[in-house]
């Protein structure tokens, strides 16, 4: 008898052993990843028209994925539907599952819940985040005119708008769990800081962003969702997709790319160049600025601290930084602002003094607690 199954066996195996080899029709042309990227759509702003257009890009970058086994997710909270963690796919969006509306979006516990079942319904060896929303970077407010539909000076904003409610980056930081993350890409305004880049070091190994506001259309998603899902993320092409795509049409734009594991190297060397520094004055008229409110907020984090060092010190803050930065790159305008080549590092940073009404925020930031105490 047992001869006789393994005779049956030997003749079904030919036909058994194509069912998962890569000679099906539609398997196989595509190498396997296991990556799941999720967008997390902060929508009931004054941005809420563009969120449409932004993911119909998705959907049709999902479409020119070389890969399988990728998975793109979207938690959308909007005006007219319920907070809803949703698949993208080359077919559309379809719902996963929907959370109460009760909880804001810009909380730690609804970003933690639903990084959690990003995790559980979407398993994969790697994670990308996208943080797709308004933001101010780690600053409270840049000018009272900016208000949309609050009080930015009562009021801290940092990344996300939920109708009233706002993500201060220390919660950002809270909500992620360690080490969860190989990137974030931060479609957001202002969120190219090295505060917060050294506040998500230990969340994310590579960060994308922008030290000045960024466009209300986003990055072109249908250019680079296909990047996200390579063998190795080419984060490098995805940050030149933006910047083409703006500076191409004669529009204006920011971006840099940072490797969060040298950030301590910086980090060392900033808090020796401070520490060192005494009562040493910098004229912040003459610095690079990237906000563009009366107040200036956002300096360039190399041209300033650079000013504080000496010659030596300088020169081993720039090999650090641009070993730390893998890629840079500015349109010679954005808006009013003029962006001077030489004094863009890909990242701002804020002076001390140039704000009084967020330096206590500003203490609790990791950045402070390292370079300052």
């Amino acid at each position: 008898m047992a001869k006789f199954i393994r005779i049956i066996l030997a003749a079904l195996l030919p036909i058994l052993v194509p069912s998962c080899s890569d000679d099906i029709p539609g398997k196989g042309d595509k190498p396997q990843v296991s990556r799941t990227v999720l967008v997390y759509m902060i929508a009931t702003n004054s941005l809420s028209g563009y969120s449409r257009t932004d993911i119909e890009e998705m959907v049709a970058g999902m479409s020119q994925v070389a890969t399988t086994g990728g998975s793109l997710l979207l938690y959308e909270v909007s005006y007219d539907a319920y907070p809803t963690l949703y698949s993208i796919t080359p077919d559309g969006k379809q719902a996963i599952k929907t959370y109460s509306p009760d909880t804001r979006s810009t909380t730690v516990e609804r970003m933690a819940e639903v990084l959690a079942d990003t995790r559980a319904l979407a398993p994969a060896d790697s994670y990308g985040l996208v943080l797709w929303s308004h933001a101010d970077g780690w600053v409270k407010m840049l000018e009272p005119e900016s208000v949309i539909y609050y009080d930015r000076a009562i009021r801290p904003l940092d990344f996300g708008i939920d109708y009233d409610s706002k993500m201060p980056i220390t919660d950002l930081a809270k909500a992620i769990p360690d080490g969860m993350l190989d990137f974030i890409y931060a479609d957001a305004c202002y969120m190219g800081c090295i505060e917060i880049a050294y506040q998500l070091r230990e969340k994310t190994r590579y960060y994308i962003s922008s030290p000045t506001e960024t466009m209300a259309t986003g990055m072109p998603y249908d250019q680079n969702v296909p990047c996200f899902f390579e063998l190795e993320p080419n984060l490098v092409q995805a940050c030149k997709n933006t910047y083409d795509y703006y500076a191409s049409r004669g529009s204006y734009a920011t971006i840099s790319f940072v490797d969060c594991e040298k950030l301590d190297t910086v980090a060392d060397i900033c808090r020796a160049i401070h520490q060192g520094s005494g009562q040493k004055q910098v004229d912040t008229n003459e610095l690079q600025c990237y906000n563009r409110n009366s107040r200036p907020v956002f300096f360039d984090f190399l041209q300033y601290t650079s000013l504080l060092a000496s010659q030596p010190q300088a020169d081993s803050l720039y090999t650090a930084t641009n070993e730390a930065v893998i890629y840079k790159a500015a349109t010679d305008r954005f808006s009013t602002i003029t962006i001077q080549p030489e004094n863009y590092s890909g990242l701002s940073t804020y002076v001390l003094g140039a704000s009084p009404a967020n330096e206590q925020y500003y203490t609790t930031l990791d950045w402070y607690d390292k370079i300052y105490n």
